[in-house]
């Protein structure tokens, strides 16, 4: 995996995209595996440590992985920013999902928000799924989510047309307008080829457009139950959204807990 992608301006924009901050449901449902399944946790493509950084107020020890630099200098200043003993549960690491050995084992390993379909090709799918079996302790749960994904995102040319999902302030007197459009649909390989574009404007009117370009690979039910048994998993549980409701027709996500087979 290159960091190229990464480490681009989406790391500058990420926490207060209302697409990231509204998103509460999934930090609870992590908090409660957690709970169930003890730690210390693993957590591949960490981010800006959305994630990590709640599991470590909450008294459990994280280790976050991620391979962009400017994401986890961000999960840094949230580090630096909690009191001693919680600062002390986080450990962060620049790695790829995809390529790591950490010479520790885990009884909970996690890769919320999507990461796992930044994996375009099944070698990096199996390799990362290697990895994490190699670091899940015995008994332990892998927790994955997707986006269920929604058939006319992969063809409908509506979605080449540029659109405003999120109008939103940042710091420094700015307002931020973010748009999406699908540039490109390859259903031969099962990616879309998405830009999202933040355009600036600063308390005096002036702007700036900065586009975070990227592929992204859209997943079935099934094809991720035959990934994981390939790389040696069997899944225990199969969710629909972060309320713990069923997979169903209409449902946004796709949340797989998995054990070692």
């Amino acid at each position: 995996m290159s960091t190229a992608l990464y480490d681009s301006v989406i790391a500058d924009f990420y926490d207060a995209s209302p697409l990231v901050a509204s998103r509460l449901q999934d930090v609870n449902f992590y908090l409660a595996a957690a709970r169930n399944f003890g730690s210390p946790i693993l957590e591949l493509g960490c981010g800006t440590g959305r994630i990590s950084a709640p599991l470590a107020q909450a008294g459990h020890p994280v280790t976050g992985l991620d391979i962009s630099e400017k994401m986890l200098q961000r999960a840094e200043q949230k580090r630096a920013s909690l009191p001693a003993e919680q600062r002390a549960h986080l450990r962060l690491v620049q790695g790829d999902m995809t390529s790591f050995d950490l010479q520790d084992y885990f009884p909970l390993i996690i890769a919320p928000f999507r990461p796992f379909q930044h994996l375009l090709n099944i070698r990096e799918q199996l390799s990362c799924l290697a990895c994490a079996r190699r670091h899940l302790e015995a008994g332990g749960r892998l927790i994955l989510d997707f986006f269920q994904t929604d058939a006319a995102r992969m063809h409908d040319p509506d979605f080449l047309k540029e659109h405003t999902i999120a109008d939103y302030e940042i710091a420094g007197d700015r307002r931020v307008r973010l748009t999406e459009r699908t540039t490109a649909f390859h259903r031969a390989t099962q990616c879309n080829d998405v830009e999202m574009a933040f355009t600036v404007t600063g308390p005096g009117g002036e702007q700036s457009r900065n586009v975070f370009a990227f592929t992204i690979r859209y997943f079935f039910r099934y094809e991720v139950e035959h990934l994981l048994a390939r790389a040696g998993f069997r899944v225990l549980e199969l969710f629909g959204d972060f309320d713990g409701s069923p997979l169903r027709d209409d449902s946004p996500e796709m949340i797989f807990v998995a054990t070692a087979s």
